[in-house]
């Protein structure tokens, strides 16, 4: 049987595998797959030179695939079930979803079960721009002074495809909102997510919208603050991409984002996803567009309704990143 040969990337996150595309669907890799990637999170196949067919049967393979109806595109690679990544598409919604992808988020926000992991496959490496950037959740979380931890219990945060909108258009219409809605409408998540083994992982990034009980300016520097600390260089890797590569990255356990780059640059990924099986305690009962969840919050602030916690107190995390800075 073949052994994996794995090489940690860093010692917070990411291996490399060293196999062959002749291998990797012999007898117990893939179950050396799924191991590896509860421990490293990301898993680097350098230049595997992967066929589609392949693709799709490691996929199969490693647990169940997502659908990818919502990303057809109607190529010959969204024939396949493979959600074909490229900036040379014309419909404004699936461009969306790509250029998206420059924030980091983590996948499957929209639903109460996220996608376990993401397979990307390098068709085309781009020539300028266009890595891709994992941040590890557990160990940012872990690394929160208790206090925070402590401040964040019992929080919820909505998510919606809007939130993602707004930072890519300034002047987004009511047509744009229509189309994002139609697609992934607000949803309340924890904001704390506790998964098994207790390790846990903030529900943050470009999709989060509001956090329940808070004004908007509040909560939106709380999840920016947020943001920035899990995505420090200790907490993170950034893959550079060449024709060939394959990368799985652990889902729950990130967040990811792609490096701005332009149509010109070529960049082809072909993408599948594994079905999921850690439940978010989701309240599916709170879907309602975006702009209508920011004003049931400042009407709900302006009725006598307190937030949760007092964040007006100064609670900045700043102190604790210089510090570990100094270690």
């Amino acid at each position: 049987m073949v052994r994996l040969d794995l090489q940690p990337i860093t010692p917070a996150l990411g291996a490399t595998v060293a196999v062959t595309a002749d291998d990797v669907l012999g007898e117990g890799v893939p179950e050396q797959i799924l191991g590896a990637l509860d421990r490293h999170h990301v898993l680097v196949f350098p230049q595997i030179h992967m066929t589609d067919e392949v693709f799709l049967e490691l996929t199969a393979a490693l647990g169940q695939m997502h659908a990818n109806t919502v990303t057809d595109d109607g190529s010959e690679a969204s024939d396949k079930g493979i959600f074909r990544i490229a900036l040379d598409k014309s419909d404004p919604t699936q461009l969306d979803f790509i250029k998206g992808n420059d924030y980091w988020h983590m996948d499957g926000m929209s639903y109460a079960v996220p996608c376990k992991a993401s397979l990307l496959k390098c068709v085309s490496a781009p020539r300028e721009g266009g890595d891709t950037g994992f941040a590890n959740l557990h160990a940012a979380y872990a690394a929160l002074p208790a206090s925070m931890r402590e401040r964040l219990h019992g929080l919820r945060v909505g998510h919606c495809l809007s939130a993602v909108g707004r930072r890519m258009y300034a002047e987004p219409t009511d047509a744009d909102f229509a189309r994002w809605d139609a697609v992934f409408p607000r949803l309340e998540h924890p904001l704390v997510w506790h998964q098994h083994g207790g390790d846990a992982a903030l529900l943050i990034g470009s999709t989060a919208n509001d956090i329940v009980g808070l004004d908007e300016a509040v909560g939106g520097a709380l999840l920016e603050e947020l943001l920035e600390w899990c995505t420090q260089p200790r907490f993170t890797h950034r893959h550079a991409w060449r024709d060939g590569d394959l990368v799985i990255f652990n889902n729950p356990a990130l967040l990811h984002s792609s490096y701005p780059y332009s149509e010109a640059a070529r960049r082809v990924m072909h993408r599948t996803t594994l079905q999921g099986k850690l439940a978010i305690d989701t309240r599916a009962g709170d879907l309602l567009p975006a702009r209508e969840s920011r004003q049931k919050q400042t009407n709900s602030l302006k009725s006598g309704h307190r937030p949760i916690l007092d964040w007006s107190v100064t609670w900045s995390l700043n102190e604790q990143k210089s510090s570990s800075r100094k270690a």
